[in-house]
């Protein structure tokens, strides 16, 4: 989904848009797409802005794509570096 975050394609660990950030309240990277269009979204975290390390479905490595199914509209990504596992909402 990275292209609808507004990166040159999808998959692309570098891009700005699709960094997460580091929430100091709970010590959880987030990140909020304002606007992301209906449909079904596969994703993992990549960590250091390249595959070399990445966490999927249950916080394995490299562990399969997560599979998100999204009405459209706000959503928030949410990575816990302690559990490696990632979610979206």
């Amino acid at each position: 989904m990275n292209s609808e975050l507004g990166c040159g394609a999808d998959w692309e660990p570098a891009c700005d848009q699709a960094q997460l950030q580091l929430d100091p309240a709970d010590l959880v990277w987030k990140l909020s797409a304002p606007a992301l269009p209906a449909g079904t979204y596969e994703f993992k975290a990549a960590l250091d802005r390249s595959w070399n390390v990445s966490y999927g479905a249950g916080g394995a490595s490299p562990g399969a794509n997560i599979v998100f199914e999204h009405g459209g509209g706000p959503a928030t990504f949410r990575y816990d570096h302690f559990t490696h596992v990632i979610t979206a909402g």
